[in-house]
């Protein structure tokens, strides 16, 4: 599917990204990870059409992948999901929640991703889709939506990744690459992640996982 298939089933034709505020926010690509030998590499390998990236924070990772296509001459588009809410430890770390930047008690993270979008040129390659996991993976299906690569970087909790697996597993096509972060087979900072994915590729008979900085990747069997 083309950026403008995708605009027309998830947006009703309406580009998100159409008649941007005058008022932009300052650039901040403030992230984890977002630039990554697996990211490349899937775009290298994989010359996907369509990435879905769970969980896109302010769209640096996002942006690290549209400007691979860019530079790779792949024809591709990320839809990046998010609610741009912040996750749990968004809120329970008075460090993290401030990068939520709310106003009037409300995140406004939105901006600072739209503004990051604009400035770096790539919204010919990113679409936004602001809904939660369950929601929007619920929407793709709808629309017939299919993903050759998937970034999952959402909820850190097992529970928690371990539905967003099952969630968007369906979306991915047979044969495509799942990448997920905060992956630590030593156990690291979210130990939740590392036994939601080894359990979820035993029991969906996964090639992988592999394992690399922080970040591991497995394959949808054919």
């Amino acid at each position: 599917m083309t950026r403008q298939d995708l605009i027309a089933a998830l947006w009703h034709g309406r580009d998100p990204f159409a008649d941007p505020p005058t008022d932009l926010r300052a650039g901040d690509l403030q992230g984890w990870r977002s630039i990554h030998p697996y990211l490349e590499e899937a775009v290298i390998e994989f010359r996907p059409r369509v990435v879905v990236e769970i969980g896109t924070w302010k769209g640096a990772s996002a942006l690290f992948l549209a400007r691979s296509m860019a530079e790779h001459n792949v024809a591709g588009t990320v839809i990046a999901v998010d609610t741009w809410l912040g996750a749990v430890d968004h809120w329970a770390d008075e460090t993290l929640f401030a990068e939520l930047a709310t106003e009037h008690g409300y995140p406004s993270l939105y901006r600072t991703f739209l503004a990051n979008v604009l400035r770096e040129g790539m919204t010919d390659h990113i679409v936004p889709l602001p809904l939660d996991s369950v929601n929007a993976a619920e929407l793709l299906r709808l629309r017939g939506v299919t993903a050759d690569v998937i970034h999952l970087d959402a909820g850190h909790e097992e529970a928690s990744v371990a539905a967003d697996l099952r969630a968007w597993w369906p979306v991915l096509r047979p044969g495509g690459l799942l990448i997920a972060d905060d992956y630590d087979r030593l156990g690291g900072r979210f130990p939740g992640v590392t036994r939601a994915v080894d359990t979820f590729c035993a029991e969906a008979g996964a090639r992988g996982p592999w394992s690399l900085r922080g970040k591991c990747k497995f394959i949808k069997p054919d």
